[in-house]
């Protein structure tokens, strides 16, 4: 069963009963239909890695002790077009739209990247006091939300190359980990807790009574209906209510889940020392299709194509099988 909630759209101008569809969107995830793997490593590109976010058609890798490197899949294999070191202690985690991409980097900050047509990278500003903890910000309502550990949840916005923050942040109830927001309405993994809060452009709101059921919550995937939040019991699919979240089914990993995304079809997860999965979701039980190994897995996306797996020992590893197969 898949849960994207993504209507195909009939163009009768052409042929009345012709489908048209989106390209697929990887922040989006709205593959409507997909091949059901296993993962087949198709290429590897070696460094220290954490996290992965793809801007088609650049693959975005956080490389500790680095900074990030911009990829393109070309022949099958990882081509560096772009490398840019950035201080503090490493490059966690990497969003971005059609205008910027912004990367945060503990025990330094929030920077903020243009990534050019052919594959470069360069810093258009950077905030390295207000969230110098910045974790995994995202995208909503024309704002990046950003959770900086102890340093609570900030709102900025890109004016032209500068960031500019807005409104007031809210603190943090544990140590802020990871964000995903539509307009504005965020769920924020807040480490001991998960929050829903709502953001007015000037102030942020707790929606509902913060969970407190699970520990280490970290990364969140939604399409708006379920969300499914890593924690250190493993990935946890919640219901979005207007005002609340329901849990529906929990999948247990052998040490905590880092991070995880979805094409729409299928679940992708990556559990620190416990390696990559991938499952599938029928609204009330996760199945596990397919796992591979890896010793500190800590950041998975994808682009319809391929499934990028990122990890601290092994590398970032380009993985077919559950290539998205909308006609």
């Amino acid at each position: 069963m898949g849960f994207d909630d993504l209507a195909l759209t009939a163009d009768a101008s052409t042929e009345p009963d012709a489908v048209v569809e989106e390209p697929f969107q990887p922040s989006v995830g709205n593959c409507i239909d997909a091949e059901a793997g296993p993962f087949v490593e198709a290429a590897r590109e070696l460094g220290e890695g954490y996290g992965v976010f793809v801007r088609p058609p650049y693959v975005l890798m956080a490389v500790i002790g680095e900074g990030l490197r911009a990829l393109s899949m070309e022949g099958g294999t990882f081509q560096r077009t772009g490398q840019l070191a950035l201080p503090g202690q490493f490059a966690e985690a990497v969003v971005g739209d059609d205008q910027a991409l912004y990367a945060g980097v503990p025990g330094y900050g929030l920077v903020a990247l243009r990534l050019d047509d052919d594959g470069s990278l360069t810093v258009l500003d950077e905030n390295t006091t207000d969230v110098s903890e910045a974790r995994r910000g995202w995208l909503g309502g024309g704002r990046i939300y950003v959770p900086s550990g102890d340093q609570g949840l900030h709102a900025f916005t890109l004016e032209g190359t500068q960031l500019v923050e807005v409104g007031t942040p809210i603190a943090s109830q544990s140590w802020g980990q990871g964000v995903w927001a539509t307009g504005n309405r965020v769920l924020f993994a807040d480490n001991a807790v998960l929050r829903m809060v709502d953001f007015d452009g000037s102030t942020f709101t707790d929606v509902m009574a913060p969970l407190t059921d699970y520990t280490n919550n970290n990364r969140i995937w939604s399409n708006g209906t379920i969300a499914f939040v890593t924690t250190g019991a493993g990935i946890v699919a919640y219901q979005l209510g207007g005002s609340s979240l329901t849990e529906l089914a929990l999948f247990p990993t052998a040490s905590a889940a880092r991070d995880v995304w979805s094409d729409g079809q299928h679940i992708f997860v990556a559990a620190e020392g416990d390696g990559f999965y991938a499952l599938s979701f029928d609204g009330t039980a996760f199945t596990q299709l397919d796992h591979v190994p890896g010793s500190s897995a800590l950041g998975v996306f994808g682009d319809g194509t391929y499934i990028y797996l990122n990890d601290r020992d092994i590398g970032l590893r380009a993985m077919t099988g559950f290539r998205c197969t909308r006609t």
